[in-house]
């Protein structure tokens, strides 16, 4: 399990760590294929950027929001497809983007949103939650943070995303 509470001056370590894990879990020769549940302006494209910096991507990773899907390639060649399905209405307009198609492409597929696309997703998904802590008190599982979590982020593995 992966769960790490994190400042933007630790990124690139969480980033790394974040890579690492879902490596870990690849299975065979499919896609790493990685979804970051979270809210609007949780860091999920800030996340991703960190991510291509680790992997030596050229250009880095920007919000893929209007044209859906970016490709990237690694400093090793590999290929990296960066989806946020922010603006679909539900699976079927997932599936029309014909996911497998790029799915046999890719060395890794990062995902934002992944709720919209329901139980479409790839069996080899792996969920992680990327929670945002403010800057001013706030209250988690029951409890008043401390004052380091103030503008921190929290990313742990889950299961997968609430349904919409």
């Amino acid at each position: 399990m992966l769960d790490r509470v994190f400042g933007l001056s630790d990124l690139d370590g969480v980033a790394q760590a974040l890579l690492d894990h879902a490596h870990r879990r690849r299975i065979g020769s499919l896609p790493v294929v990685l979804a970051l549940i979270g809210e609007m302006g949780a860091g999920k494209t800030t996340l991703f950027r960190a991510m291509g910096t680790c992997l030596g991507c050229d250009p880095l990773p920007t919000s893929p929001t209007y044209s859906l899907i970016q490709e990237y390639r690694t400093e090793e060649g590999g290929v990296v497809l960066h989806a946020d399905l922010y603006r679909l209405r539900g699976p079927e307009e997932w599936l029309a983007l014909d996911p497998a198609h790029f799915l046999n492409q890719a060395d890794w597929v990062w995902l934002e949103w992944p709720e919209r696309a329901g139980p479409a997703l790839p069996e080899q998904t792996l969920f992680y939650k990327l929670e945002t802590f403010g800057t001013s008190p706030e209250v988690l599982e029951g409890e008043r943070l401390p004052a380091e979590y103030e503008n921190r982020r929290r990313l742990t593995s889950v299961d997968g995303p609430a349904p919409l």
